[in-house]
């Protein structure tokens, strides 16, 4: 049977497009982190076309390695689309939560910076997961590359 999640490039590619009208839906919007005494300031624009370039570059792969039919586990398979797209979905999700403007009372804003501590290690712990399957992937990529050359 031919199942969706057996050509995860369609989900790459179809990621695509969403990621660009975001991105360009608030153009002159800015992404800023903050990090200790530094920001990092993106616009929403740039970041956009980066993410959409890294996903096009991630569905060309899926796409090479059907064509190719070069074979990666179900498993790496499965867990990269799902971390990849999904993560990014959770991380756009919870910085939506933390951009919410808390109410004038006293109480409230101190519940709400607690609150975001929280969803601000949520953030990063799913940006490091998506780093660290997308390491996998590639290694699993040039592991199953190198043992089809030789």
């Amino acid at each position: 049977m031919d199942l969706p999640l057996n050509k995860p490039h369609h989900f790459f590619f179809l990621t695509i497009p969403f990621i660009l009208v975001f991105a360009f839906n608030k153009y002159k919007g800015m992404f800023d982190i903050n990090i200790h005494d530094t920001y990092f300031v993106i616009k929403y624009s740039h970041l956009g076309f980066l993410l959409s370039s890294f996903y096009f570059l991630l569905g060309l792969i899926h796409f090479f390695l059907s064509k190719k039919r070069i074979g990666l586990s179900n498993l790496i398979t499965y867990t990269h689309t799902i971390v990849s797209i999904g993560g990014l979905i959770l991380i756009w999700l919870l910085l939506k939560q933390i951009n919410k403007e808390p109410t004038q009372n006293i109480e409230d804003i101190l519940k709400t910076i607690h609150i975001n501590e929280y969803l601000n290690f949520s953030c990063i712990i799913t940006f490091i997961s998506i780093l660290f399957i997308q390491l996998i992937f590639f290694i699993g990529v040039l592991w199953k590359l190198a043992k089809n050359l030789f």
